[in-house]
């Protein structure tokens, strides 16, 4: 028997998952050059606040392929549409609505999960 979604409920799922979440993060999206004498340089360029979900809770996954074990510190749900990726950094701001005197600042590591109401995925602590 195959689930299926009407437009509909999809829709309503998102809601829902965008209603309870109470967290800020501001993206610090990725990209490489190089320079005069093609040594790579690595940028991150902060990009648009978006609502999330963090979870300050430590943890462990098996990735495919070759079952690789990815350690965490966090994980965080966005919205199905986001457009995180591994090379990414999250800079968190608001904590349940509240803003942080110090942001908190993770590397993504890894994606965890991709359901039909948003995407979870793995994060590191960087000290800043």
């Amino acid at each position: 028997m195959t689930l299926t979604f009407t437009t509909s409920e999809l829709t309503d799922m998102e809601e829902a998952q965008e209603a309870h979440m109470m967290d800020t993060a501001v993206p610090q999206v990725y990209s490489r050059t190089f320079n005069a004498v093609g040594e790579p340089v690595v940028t991150f360029t902060v990009g648009t606040a978006f609502a999330c979900g963090l979870d300050m809770r430590p943890g462990s996954e098996r990735q495919a392929p070759g079952n690789t074990l990815t350690d965490y510190d966090a994980t965080v749900r966005v919205s199905w549409d986001n457009t995180l990726n591994t090379k990414d950094r999250i800079s968190v701001t608001h904590r349940f609505g509240v803003a942080l005197s110090a942001a908190l600042v993770f590397d993504v590591v890894a994606p965890l999960q991709q359901g039909p109401s948003g995407s979870r995925f793995a994060l590191r602590r960087i000290e800043t």
